[in-house]
């Protein structure tokens, strides 16, 4: 069965590349699978009340069939998963969006396992927006400090509703980040 690890923070915190670090070190005697989550539908929120609705609908079905298509299918051929964002990415942006109830959106996704380790990336939303903006390419509208504000509250209110984190200071520079990245996974006996 595969080792499974989330990489999770708010928008620019570093988590895709230090996944990209990660799988590339793990890559070399493992057989190694990167899993996206998209919450993408809930980025159009806020037109209605109807259509709101819809796409929590839509977001939450897309949700089970990331799962199961993970755990049916990926878990059985890999040694590692790499989660780039997990459910408690999505939970957090949910919550940036409104919408309520996480532990009770938690319990709901219930068959969802959570990761062996979830690699949180802890960062000011400030250096978090700065290096959106240095990234040279055209910036979400969700890429503001109110989201990222609010999904930083949701991320904070996970550690009580789930296990297996670490949190990773990413302020610091990207070797350092790395390093701390590496101690975790090591100290977790991740690899």
């Amino acid at each position: 069965m595969a080792k499974v690890i989330a990489f999770s923070g708010i928008d620019g915190s570093g988590k895709s590349t230090q996944l990209k670090l990660v799988k590339n070190s793990l890559e070399q005697n493992n057989r190694v699978f990167v899993a996206k989550i998209a919450y993408s539908p809930l980025n159009d929120m806020g037109k209605n009340k109807l259509i709101d609705s819809v796409l929590k609908c839509r977001s939450g079905l897309e949700i089970i069939k990331y799962y199961k298509l993970l755990e049916l299918n990926e878990c059985k051929k890999y040694d590692y998963i790499l989660c780039d964002r997990h459910l408690m990415c999505y939970l957090a942006y949910a919550h940036a969006y409104g919408v309520n109830n996480l532990n009770f959106i938690r319990k709901l996704l219930g068959f969802v396992k959570d990761p062996d380790l979830t690699l949180y990336f802890d960062i000011n939303v400030n250096t978090a927006l700065e290096r959106i903006n240095e990234r040279g390419r055209k910036v979400d509208k969700n890429e503001n400090f109110y989201t990222l504000s609010k999904a930083k509250e949701g991320y904070d209110d996970m550690f009580s509703i789930m296990d297996n984190i670490e949190r990773i200071n990413a302020n610091k520079s990207e070797s350092e980040i790395a390093s701390n990245v590496n101690n975790v996974l090591h100290k977790r006996k991740m690899i």
